[in-house]
């Protein structure tokens, strides 16, 4: 391959990397800044109100005609819905990854439309709201009362009406989810007095529909000869308490007037009572703040941050901002985490090439390859739409150690050309890139072919591996351009030959004494490093650096003054030593003496042929019973900061006993030193139920700086859920952390859908349902399987008496309606206030409702006269649950399922199989929910395919470069040592972090998205090793060199560039491996995963890939013979020369 262009013209060269680097820095600063990538699926919502229904009711009357008709719509995967005794339903339907979620929405909201026909009325006069949900949970914040002077209905509202409208107004927010209610116009109605009156609420629901109304009268004076036009005004929809309270009724016989005031009180307070909140024990509202997609995160939540401090300045005193969640924290900590790795992996990579190239100039040109290609790569990341994400840049942390090797390849070729002679730099990098051009093309299409069949996979695990894939592609692309351009002609300037060019005249008088200035200078650093060196043992330097490295790694420098200045006293004489000639000649009397040893070993490999092929097959075996016996998970839990609590209490708790209870969790959980702040929710669950028996936590914890490692999130919801064990016996109370990937489930636990598909009765469902989850929890991998689905909820049953009224003249919907205006109350009408619309409800006020026996005083008009309710229907005590839950149309009841620690959820999901098909009975089944029914689908097959592809696609690379069919399979066959490699570091890592004392710390290993990422650059990296020794042998083959002869040559010649490539990889993400606090189980995982395949890759291959390539030579030319090229190229014999000393 020619590249003389680029050697002969520098500036050529230079000006491609620079403009790289300024298209990069443009690209940066486009890039939409993400967590994750929009991994999530579309989903859409669809939620009703039938005011006072049970969840039966709702699931019958609402849920299910909706259901049906929406089943089925285009790209849809699968539904879930909930009817709860509040009246409210809600469906969700999870749409193909790729659907345009504007679109799904439209195609629902037409499903809709077509079942409007069949719900109830009253549903239909609130409204069925249809609308995309956005997955990404930006910031979860609350306005509280730190005074406690003001009621919750003023809180909400106030928020409701200045704080919300401008969060929405944000650019990059979808939605703004409110944990509160609007004002309401309540009208409590006095039963006896109404009865007295022989009122019903459908009296009083009438006289608001006459008098509370906006109208339009018109105008006098239209077309007529008038000097003026004047419009004709209403009052319009009442707005004041007093202005309903003089609404008139009815008219009384003895002339006066019976006005609303007269048998119901009037206040303005909040449209329902279901739930409150709390922050820190005082009086508040919460918000969700949810990301619009394809927006920058960053960017938004900034803006919303500014705004709430803005706010801040004027709210009314005793009102204060609290942010429990917000997703900046995790993701700047997490950037902060990459970026110092990135800086850390950097500095190892150079010194690991600083001490294999003993040459500072030799060193600058494969460090300068590394700023070119990673700051490069922003700007294709932002053409081909991707965000900066932690999968991105973890991509390119691993990409520093890998766009280095090329360059490395063609230093190291340029410094060989040299040391044959060559007495010019310029000729030797011409001669150089003429052989190597080609091999690092070879190289490059091999790395990067790995990534392509990946970018076709679909689902999360698809984006994962297309993020990552594709940012690692596109750096080891411009890796090889630069390689190919500005490394040879940097190495043909700054390399020095070792005689000058030209002609021996004497130079003239000014050169001469610039030559001995230059000396004179040398000398003087020679001899004051060279004293050092005296002191400096080659042994105390290799010890210094190491520890400077550790102090690095593990953040040492940052413990103390004193600490500090040590570190770095060491640092600095570990620099000094490493560049004396003491140290450099030690280095290189050592490698000397390993590659004599090394020929030796090769030769040995390839006399024992039966060895190496035998090792090839063991690696096989064992690679495939690791990859069976590995655990499987999807993607690690990290410590984000913020910790979700649910409390489950007994049926029919009162809102104030609940209240009360959680009042004591609330104390349990301030009680602990890592807790920042808390946020409760009563009336709500994160992971299902609504209504007094539930309540829900936001835990916000100290900054990460601030804890303890003994402090991370998974020790303090063990802690918690312990104590609240001992201490809370009345209600069930969990702990867990929210999930990696927003928009599939609230919680980290596997959430399973228990299914009955017999359509029968929901006691022997949930028995069915108990009776699996005790199985569950004998097992090992399970620690909790808990549901908080409950079928005795004390209730009423009411059968009404239809002979006795029909000889009463009444019907029973009348009965209905008149209970329904009393207990559950009536959406009447509707007033203006504050710039909005607001509901006027009516119902019994509480005294008048408060137990069974306040039924006798509740009367229905019969006639002129009025009569008891209790006349015409009968009660009996019954119990159901409160809320009733579908899944693609079947009765389901959700559990959710928390993998015992040690224990990963790939297997927690083979337990959940296996114990389902041992304990269901016919006619009972599940689906999994949310993560795990991504993780279930990643872990099947399609994985293994993709494996393959990234194998077939390899070796037809090779092949067509080979031109042969059997030839790559020499590169292909050493490539199981480093994918073996891997397991066993992840296996190895996972025993350690079952050990009780590091459990905590280290957490658990598994078989997941990052280490499957890491296994398919494995596939290439390793393919580039075994590339570089394979063409180095070939192209000696067919100069004439017998096959074995050029097999340990090509060994023995790529040793170094493979050691220093590899080591520099290797070295450069230990920081990655040893990752602690932000994002270190992910780190952990792709850091070991990589450094284990390619530390036992490397090993294995340098005395493996030789063997094979004199098998699949000789094979090869029993098929085809050879063409001998250039047979008496004296090119040879100094390459002979040099590569067989002994």
């Amino acid at each position: 391959m020619k590249l003389d262009r680029f050697i002969n013209r520098p500036v050529l060269s230079t000006v491609i990397s620079i403009l790289i680097v300024i298209l990069g820095a443009i690209g940066l600063a486009t890039l939409p800044i993400t967590q994750y990538p929009d991994i999530a699926p579309p989903t859409v919502s669809v939620r009703a109100t039938y005011t006072g229904a049970s969840a039966s009711t709702v699931l019958n009357s609402v849920i299910a005609p909706l259901e049906e008709q929406i089943n089925g719509v285009e790209n849809m995967m699968y539904m879930t819905s909930n009817a709860s005794n509040t009246g409210a339903g809600d469906i969700s339907i999870y749409f193909k990854q790729g659907t345009d979620p504007d679109m799904a929405a439209v195609n629902v909201q037409n499903r809709v439309s077509m079942a409007q026909g069949l719900l109830p009325a009253e549903v239909t006069k609130v409204g069925v709201t249809t609308q995309k949900r956005q997955t990404s949970m930006l910031v979860v914040f609350s306005l509280y009362d730190e005074s406690d002077t003001y009621t919750e209905a003023f809180i909400e509202n106030y928020a409701k009406i200045n704080l919300i409208p401008q969060v929405q107004r944000v650019p990059g927010v979808g939605d703004a989810s409110v944990m509160g209610q609007d004002y309401s116009m309540r009208i409590w109605l006095r039963p006896d007095v109404m009865a007295q009156y022989k009122l019903v609420p459908g009296d009083v629901s009438a006289a608001l529909a006459e008098q509370n109304v906006e109208a339009a009268p018109g105008q006098f004076g239209e077309r007529s000869n008038q000097t003026f036009q004047y419009t004709i005004r209403y009052k319009g929809r009442l707005q004041q308490p007093e202005e309903f309270e003089n609404i008139v009724i009815k008219s009384l016989p003895d002339g006066e007037v019976l006005r609303l005031n007269d048998i119901a009180e009037i206040q303005l307070d909040r449209l329902g009572y279901n739930f409150t909140n709390r922050v820190n024990g005082h009086k508040a509202v919460t918000c969700i703040v949810y990301q619009m997609a394809g927006t920058n995160a960053t960017q938004t939540i900034s803006d919303i941050q500014a705004l709430l401090d803005e706010a801040s300045q004027s709210l009314p005193a005793g009102l204060k901002i609290n942010v429990s969640m917000n997703a900046n924290d995790f993701l700047f900590a997490s950037i902060h985490e990459v970026l110092k790795t990135l800086i850390e992996a950097f500095i190892l990579v150079f010194i690991v090439v600083y001490i294999f190239l003993q040459d500072l100039r030799s060193t600058l040109i494969p460090t300068i390859a590394i700023p070119v290609a990673l700051i490069g790569t922003f700007f294709i990341l932002s053409l081909v739409g991707f965000s900066l994400n932690l999968l991105t840049l973890c991509a390119l942390v691993l990409a520093i150690a890998i766009v280095v090797d090329d360059a490395i390849v063609v230093v190291e070729g340029v410094h060989a050309k040299l040391d044959q002679g060559y007495t010019s730099a310029r000729l030797a990098s011409i001669d150089a890139m003429n052989e190597l051009g080609g091999a690092i093309v070879s190289i490059t299409l091999v790395m990067m072919a790995v990534f392509v069949p990946v970018s076709f996979m679909g689902g999360t695990a698809g984006t994962f591996y297309r993020q990552f894939g594709m940012t690692m592609a596109i750096a080891i692309g411009l890796s090889a351009l630069n390689a190919l351009t500005l490394s040879p002609a940097l190495c043909a300037v700054l390399l020095k030959p070792h005689k000058q060019e030209g002609s021996e005249d004497i130079p003239p008088l000014k050169e001469r004494m610039k030559t001995a200035y230059k000396t004179a200078h040398t000398t003087m650093i020679n001899r004051y490093t060279e004293a050092i060196g005296k002191m400096l043992h080659p042994g105390i330097t290799l010890t210094f650096t190491l520890v400077a490295i550790l102090g690095m790694i593990f953040g040492l420098f940052n413990i103390n003054p004193i600490i500090t200045a040590i570190f770095i006293l060491l640092s600095i004489l570990a620099l000094i030593g490493m560049s004396t000639n003491k140290f450099k000649n030690r280095f290189n009397d050592t490698y000397e003496s390993i590659l004599k040893r090394y020929k030796k070993r090769v030769l040995f490999f390839i006399q024992k042929k039966w060895l190496s092929m035998g090792l090839v097959v063991a690696s096989i075996v064992l690679l495939m019973f690791f990859m069976n016996t590995t655990p499987t998970g999807m993607v690690p839990n990290e410590d984000t900061g913020t910790l979700m609590g649910a409390v489950t209490l007994p049926p029919g708790t009162s809102q104030d006993h609940s209240e009360e209870i959680l009042a004591r969790v609330d104390s349990l959980i301030a009680s602990d030193p890592a807790v920042a702040s808390r946020t409760l929710i009563s009336g709500f669950s994160f992971i299902g139920g609504q209504g007094p028996s539930y309540g829900s936590f936001i835990i916000k914890l100290k900054d990460w700086d601030d804890r303890s490692m003994i402090q991370n999130s998974d020790v303090v919801v063990g802690s918690l859920y312990m104590r609240a064990q001992k201490i809370i016996k009345e209600a069930q109370v969990l702990f867990f952390a929210p999930p990696m990937i927003p928009g599939y489930s609230a919680s980290t636990d596997i959430e399973v859908n228990m299914q009955d598909k017999t359509g029968g009765d929901l006691n022997k469902f949930f028995d069915v349902v108990n009776d699996y989850t005790a199985a569950l929890e004998a097992r090992p991998e399970i620690n909790s399987a808990k549901t908080t689905f409950n079928p005795n909820f004390p209730q009423y049953m009411i059968d009404i008496d239809a002979a006795a009224c029909k000889k009463a003249g009444i019907s029973p919907s009348d009965i209905l309606t008149t209970m329904q205006g009393y207990y559950g109350g009536l959406y009447a009408s509707n007033f203006n206030r504050f710039g909005k619309m607001y509901r006027v409800m009516i119902q019994a006020e509480p005294e008048a409702t408060k137990n069974l026996e306040s039924l006798n005083s509740i009367k229905i008009r019969n006639g002129n006269e009025m009569a008891p309710i209790s006349q015409f229907v009968s009660i009996k005590k019954v119990y159901g649950p409160d809320v009733i839950s579908r899944f693609n149309l079947y009765t389901s009841i959700k559990v959710m399922v928390a993998p015992a620690s040690g224990y990963t959820s790939g297997q927690a999901l083979q337990a959940i199989a296996e114990v389902a098909k041992e304990n269901l009975p016919a006619g009972y089944g599940y689906e999994l929910g949310g993560m795990a029914r991504e993780e279930a689908s990643t872990s099947g097959s399609s994985t293994g395919i993709i494996f393959i592809l990234c194998f077939v696609f390899v070796y037809l690379l090779l092949s067509a470069q080979y031109e042969s069919y059997i030839l790559p399979l020499s590169v292909l066959l050493s490539v199981p040592f480093g994918l073996l490699g891997s397991f066993l570091f992840v296996n190895g890592f996972a025993a350690l972090g079952s050990i009780p004392a590091l459990k905590m710390i280290l957490g658990t290993m598994s078989n997941d998205i990052y280490m499957q990422i890491a296994l398919i650059m494995l596939m290439g990296l390793l393919a580039k090793n075994a590339i570089l020794i394979v063409e180095f042998a070939l192209d000696r083959r067919k100069q004439g060199m017998s096959i074995s002869w050029a097999a340990v040559l090509g060994a023995a010649a790529r040793l170094r560039p493979i050691l220093m490539t590899s080591l520099a990889m290797i070295v450069g993400l230990i920081p990655l491996m040893l990752a602690m606090g932000v994002g270190a189980h992910g780190n952990r995982t792709l850091g070991a995963s990589a450094i284990g395949g390619m530390l036992i890759g490397m090993i294995f291959q340098i005395f493996i890939v030789p063997v094979l390539f004199v098998v699949f030579q000789w094979l090869q030319e029993k098929f085809k013979p050879i063409e001998w090229e250039n047979v008496d190229d004296t090119e040879v014999e100094p390459e002979i020369e040099q590569y067989t000393r002994k």
